[in-house]
């Protein structure tokens, strides 16, 4: 196991040169926490590079290619224990869940600060596969082979510490996913300023990244309709 002293080495996919350039001097400016690896422009080159390098973390985007995304990221996901992490625009179709299930084990959006997408890295990076399953499970089919029902109090726990104005923004946000913060402002009578001072306060105290770690938080636990986190919930194992 690597140690925490050690930098993380981030290898980058993505076939877009500016993408690739603005991350590597993202990550390359918080030397020696993390450092970028290596990168490639094709799904192939990518399978090569990675045998190589053998990276700790790997940002993954999704373009056409003559090799399936998803076929990828599994045999990555497979290989010496690599993680992958999903780097995708607000409005960018993607199969979000079908690359958990492929074995992803988060998603970083375009649109989100610099410090968050650090704060990814090193949250994907030092993440054990249990609790990685249990924070994507919510948007994937598994079936009830190799699945352990599990306590979730500490969810319950930690959701019972939102405020009813946060409450009321994330069904806002689950009810539509693709609303600008000015709308959902507008929406609840409050301000941009507001609605992103208690996301802060959301991602804080239930322990997430993003908006798209929010949706899939919501619906793992059953928040769409306004709901509470259940008694229990279904944790994959390995």
């Amino acid at each position: 196991m690597q140690s925490r002293t050690q930098p993380i080495r981030v290898m980058l996919i993505d076939c877009r040169p500016l993408v690739l350039m603005g991350l590597h001097d993202l990550i390359n400016a918080r030397k020696p926490r993390m450092e970028v690896c290596g990168q490639a422009s094709t799904y192939a080159h990518a399978l090569d590079r990675a045998d190589q390098l053998r990276p700790n973390v790997i940002f993954f985007s999704f373009f056409p290619d003559a090799l399936d995304p998803l076929d990828v990221i599994s045999l990555l996901t497979r290989r010496h224990e690599m993680k992958v992490l999903l780097l995708k625009g607000l409005y960018e179709a993607v199969p979000v869940a079908r690359a958990i299930d492929a074995g992803a084990r988060g998603v970083v959006l375009a649109e989100d600060p610099t410090e968050s997408i650090i704060r990814a890295i090193i949250k994907v990076h030092h993440r054990d596969i249990g609790l990685d399953r249990a924070w994507a499970g919510g948007l994937s089919n598994y079936s009830a082979a190799g699945q352990v029902r599990v306590n979730a109090d500490p969810e319950r726990a930690r959701y019972s510490q939102l405020t009813l104005r946060e409450r009321e923004l994330i069904r806002a946000i689950v009810g539509d996913p693709s609303a600008k913060y000015m709308c959902i402002a507008a929406r609840l009578g409050i301000s941009e300023h507001t609605v992103h001072n208690h996301l802060s306060s959301i991602y804080h105290k239930l322990n997430l990244i993003n908006r798209v770690d929010l949706l899939m938080y919501a619906l793992k636990h059953g928040l769409a309709s306004g709901g509470e986190p259940p008694d229990s919930t279904w944790v994959e194992m390995d």
